[in-house]
């Protein structure tokens, strides 16, 4: 059983594994998990998991996406986006909320205004935040 920050392998409808290629468009309803290589493009309301060796080129529109892999390209979320530690994401990110944790590496733009919420909630550094730094902004 595959366990994913809360989820089992029960919760996925969908898996890429290692060593599998997608090219083109991916639709998918509740979770998905993409430990392949996927280009082109991701569609859903739900949720997508990029996990550690996971690598996506894409334009990405998803209700949450969650990422411990390599993700490069356009990711939007209409819920949220985690950079979880080790990620390495080059995109413009576009989420009314953002986690990215310590050890995360991110290089791009990000959008939280024109996210469909006025007020985007920015979830800093778990460590800066245990240590009094983090703050949230408006």
């Amino acid at each position: 059983m595959i366990k994913i920050k809360g989820l089992t392998s029960e919760d996925l409808n969908g898996f890429l594994d290692v060593g599998c290629e997608l090219l083109g468009e991916l639709r998918f309803r509740d979770t998905f998990r993409i430990d392949g290589f996927l280009k082109g493009k991701v569609v859903s309301d739900n949720t997508l998991v990029v996990g550690e060796s996971g690598q996506v080129d894409a334009e990405i529109d998803c209700g949450t996406v969650s990422i411990r892999g390599t993700v490069s390209g356009r990711v939007q979320a209409r819920e949220k986006i985690e950079l979880l530690a080790g990620s390495k994401v080059t995109a413009t990110l576009v989420a009314p909320r953002l986690l990215i944790e310590e050890g995360a590496f991110f290089q791009g733009d990000c959008d939280m205004a024109s996210a469909g919420s006025a007020k985007g909630d920015l979830l800093t550094l778990e460590s800066a935040k245990a240590a009094g730094r983090g703050e949230n902004r408006p």
